[in-house]
C-alpha cells in the first residue's frame, strides 16, 4: 500500500476512536447527572414523606386523645346506668342516661369527621384509612347503642340548643323487647371491639415500617374483654338490667303549677290564684269567697302546666271551662257571657313548663263565675294532684 494511503487510514481510525471516547465520556457524565438527580429527588421525597407523616401524627394524636376521653366517659356511663338514681326533676336517671348517650354519640361523630378530614396530604401506607375506619366504627357503634337503649326504654335524643324544635311522642312501653335490645347492644359492643382491633393493626403497621408517626394507645374495650363495659358480653347483659331498673321506668306526672288572671284580681278569696312546684302543687277547690276582678268584658286565664315526670309528653290537652255561678233569682247576663269552654294542645319535655295559650272568655260585670282548668293525664299517671284547679270569680260592677 502506498505510504500516503496508509497515513490517511491511520488518521481516519484515530478520529473514530476519538469520537468513541468522547461519546463514552458524555454518556458517563449523563449517567452521573441522572443518578445524582435521582438521589437528590429521593432524598427530597423522603424528607417530604417524613414531614407529612409527622404532621399527620401530630393532628391524629389529638383526635385519638379526644376519642379516648369519649370512650372512658361512655364506659363509665354504661357501667353505672342500671344503678342510676332519680334526683329532683329534671335530674332524673333517664335524663342523665339520655344526656350521656347523646354526648357520646355527638362527640364520637365529630371525632370520626375530624379523622376523615386530616387528609390530604396523605401519610405513608394505609395509616389514614385505618385511623379513619377505627374512629368511624366507634361513632357508628355509639349511635347504634344509643338507638337500642332509646328504643328499649322509650327515650329520645334531647333537643340541641338552637336547633329547630321537634315534638317527640312519649311512650309508656319499650319500643323493642329485651331480646331485641340484647342483640342490638351486643352488636354495638362487637363493633367497638373491631374498632380496637383496627387501631391495634394501625399501630403495629407504624412500628413495623418505622414511620415517624406518634399516636397514643387507644382502646375502648380493654382486657379482659368479657368484663369490659363496652364489650359485646357486658352490653348484651345490660339490656335486661336497664329494662328492670326502677328509676329508668317511665314515670308520668303532669300538673297545673300556676294560674294567673288577666286583668289581675283586686282581691282574692279562698284558694284564688294558685302557684306551686312539682313537690308541693295540689288541686284546688272553688273556695267560699270569690276572687274579685275589676270591671271587664273578658278575662284570660294564664295556665302554666309542668311535666314533673321523667318522660316527654306530647299532645297534652289543657282545657278551661267558665260557668255562671250567680245566686238564685239573679238576672242572666247576655248569652255570650253565660259561660264558655275551650282547650289547647301542648307538648312538654321532662322537667319543663309551658304557659298554655287559652282563649279569652266573655264575662259580664256584676256576675259571678266558676272557672275550672284541667290537664288531661296519661293513663299511667297514678297521682292526679294538681291536674285540676278551680275557683270562683266575681266581676265588679
Amino acid at each position: 500500500m502506498p505510504r500516503a494511503r496508509r497515513r490517511r487510514a491511520r488518521s481516519a481510525q484515530g478520529r473514530s476512536w476519538g469520537r468513541t471516547v468522547l461519546l463514552i465520556i458524555a454518556a458517563t457524565v449523563t449517567v452521573v447527572v441522572v443518578v445524582g438527580s435521582l438521589a437528590a429527588i429521593h432524598t427530597q421525597s423522603s424528607s417530604y414523606r417524613s414531614s407529612t407523616d409527622a404532621g399527620y401524627g401530630d393532628l391524629a394524636s389529638r383526635v385519638a386523645d379526644a376519642s379516648n376521653q369519649t370512650g372512658a366517659q361512655l364506659a363509665t356511663l354504661m357501667a353505672e346506668a342500671p344503678t342510676l338514681a332519680n334526683q329532683a326533676v329534671p335530674d332524673t336517671a333517664r335524663g342523665e342516661l339520655q344526656q350521656g348517650l347523646d354526648q357520646a354519640a355527638d362527640a364520637s361523630s365529630q371525632q370520626a369527621t375530624q379523622a376523615a378530614q386530616l387528609v390530604p396530604p396523605y401519610p405513608s401506607g394505609s395509616v389514614s384509612d385505618q385511623f379513619t375506619q377505627a374512629l368511624g366504627d366507634r361513632a357508628t357503634a355509639t349511635s347504634d347503642l344509643r338507638t337500642a337503649i332509646d328504643q328499649l326504654l322509650g327515650m329520645s335524643p334531647l333537643p340541641v340548643a338552637g336547633a329547630p324544635t321537634s315534638i317527640v311522642p312519649s311512650s309508656s312501653a319499650p319500643l323493642i323487647a329485651v331480646p331485641q335490645a340484647t342483640a342490638a347492644m351486643s352488636a354495638a359492643g362487637a363493633l367497638f371491639e373491631h374498632a380496637d382491633d383496627v387501631y391495634r393493626s394501625l399501630m403495629a403497621g407504624i412500628r413495623s415500617q418505622r414511620l415517624p408517626i406518634r399516636l397514643p394507645r387507644s382502646v375502648w374495650v380493654p382486657s379482659p374483654v368479657g368484663t369490659s363495659p363496652l364489650g359485646a358480653v357486658q352490653l348484651g347483659a345490660a339490656a335486661s338490667s336497664l329494662a328492670s331498673s326502677v328509676p329508668l321506668i317511665p314515670f308520668h306526672r303532669l300538673a297545673i303549677t300556676a294560674v294567673g288572671l288577666v286583668p289581675p284580681a283586686v282581691s282574692s278569696g279562698g284558694v284564688g290564684v294558685v302557684g306551686g312546684d312539682c313537690a308541693h302543687v295540689q288541686s284546688s277547690g272553688p273556695g267560699a269567697t270569690p276572687t274579685v276582678l275589676p270591671p271587664t268584658a273578658t278575662i284570660t286565664a294564664e295556665v302554666t302546666v309542668t311535666n314533673c315526670g321523667t318522660v316527654p309528653e306530647s299532645g297534652v290537652t289543657v282545657s278551661q271551662e267558665l260557668a255562671l255561678n250567680d245566686t238564685a233569682g239573679a238576672a242572666l247576663p247576655a248569652p255570650a257571657a253565660r259561660g264558655s269552654a275551650s282547650h289547647a294542645i301542648v307538648s312538654l319535655g321532662s322537667g319543663s313548663s309551658s304557659v298554655v295559650p287559652l282563649a279569652p272568655m266573655v264575662v259580664a260585670s256584676g256576675h259571678r263565675y266558676t272557672l275550672t282548668m284541667r290537664v288531661a293525664l296519661p293513663v299511667t299517671q297514678v297521682n292526679p294532684a294538681g291536674s285540676t284547679q278551680q275557683f270562683v270569680i266575681q266581676i265588679s260592677d
